[in-house]
């Protein structure tokens, strides 16, 4: 996680030496909160809540590059207690395909670390177990004003590891137009 957190840091400051920022749109943006519904690709897994933060710098207009902090709770459908969890870090970059406004679409991918783990109680038996593993973001969404919404489709790159669907509501400080 330290060396994700000292990348985005160095790549922020590249792009604050180098001149590299939005023109119309304030240039750091946090998701102070994001929260919502993630569901697992898992058989006898339901699903469960996500919630995270977001660190964004508009490099242009149209592109921004952000760190994401998340955490997603999932439960079992059977009759055994189970309970499996997410933790993230991942650097994501975002294309907007409208720059007028503070109302406008994006679609983005990134690179992350995935934290997972697992508790199933059987009687007395307690069993845990979890790991860190790389994996991919995918994803959509739309920005109105101070909202963000979006989807997307967290890809973990380890065997059996279960790969997950976010739905989020995300409410943006510091961002915005700069415009009237």
């Amino acid at each position: 996680m330290k060396n994700l957190l000292l990348a985005f840091i160095a790549v922020a400051f590249f792009a604050l030496d180098s001149n590299a920022q939005a023109e119309n749109y304030k240039s750091f943006e946090w998701d102070i909160i994001r929260l919502g519904f993630a569901t697992p690709s898992g058989e006898g897994v339901t699903g469960g809540v996500a919630m995270g933060s977001e660190f964004r710098y508009n490099v242009k207009d149209n592109i921004s590059a952000a760190l994401r902090l998340e955490f997603a709770l999932f439960g079992s459908d059977s009759d055994v207690v189970s309970l499996g969890a997410f933790g993230s870090y991942s650097l994501i970059g975002d294309y907007y395909f409208s720059n007028t406004g503070n109302s406008r679409a994006f679609a983005g991918a990134g690179l992350g670390l995935f934290n997972g783990g697992s508790v199933e109680v059987n009687g007395q038996a307690v069993d845990g177990g979890g790991g860190s593993d790389f994996g991919a973001v995918a994803r959509v969404g739309y920005e109105l004003g101070l909202l963000r919404l979006s989807g997307e489709y967290n890809l973990i790159f380890a065997e059996g590891a279960s790969n997950y669907i976010g739905v989020h509501v995300g409410i943006t400080l510091f961002g915005g137009y700069k415009g009237s």
